[in-house]
């Protein structure tokens, strides 16, 4: 099937992808809502990379994912992943779904500003991986302001006023 014909997101695999390659990352945007108990639907997985050598995984996880960025192609091996450095966000469809890489989230800061308030969730296929704070997750939906981001923030509000929960990450 055509990567512009995947419908269905696979999170799991995406993350298992990532976990095998050893790519250290923050979960973000609606598949971060998701594990913290948002029953929004979203159709592409966000995340925030930490840089340095971190981005040789990436790249090399994003081979094996297939991935094109998104109007543009089909990713190649270079050996490296410093090519990731030339731009701040990455749309990529992948044979697992549609992939965002983002540095630096309006709203929020880099992967070290968010990893410090993370928090530790488990995935269906047992996979841990760090989740950006609802309050993250907030700032990054209001910065953002677009109508989809503006519809989560009443869950994302209520989900973080609630408080501790034995169904939430960690």
């Amino acid at each position: 099937m055509p990567l512009d014909e995947v419908e269905e997101l696979d999170v799991d695999g995406i993350c298992r992808v990532l976990a095998n390659h050893g790519v250290e990352f923050v979960v973000i945007g609606g598949v971060a809502g998701i594990i913290h108990g948002s029953t929004m639907i979203t159709r592409d997985f966000d995340m925030v990379p930490r840089r340095g050598e971190n981005l040789d995984r990436l790249a090399s996880a994003l081979v094996e994912l297939g991935a094109e960025v998104r109007f543009a192609g089909k990713v190649r091996n270079l050996g490296h992943g410093e090519w990731l450095t030339a731009a701040s966000t990455w749309n990529f469809d992948t044979r697992l779904g549609k992939f965002d890489v983002l540095f630096s989230p309006s709203g929020a800061g880099d992967f070290d500003f968010l990893a410090q308030t993370a928090l530790i969730g488990t995935l269906g296929v047992g996979l841990t991986v760090l989740v950006a704070s609802l309050d993250d997750l907030i700032a990054m939906k209001e910065s953002a302001g677009r109508p989809k981001d503006l519809l989560a923030l009443p869950i994302l509000r209520w989900l973080r006023d609630r408080g501790p929960d034995e169904d939430e990450p960690g």
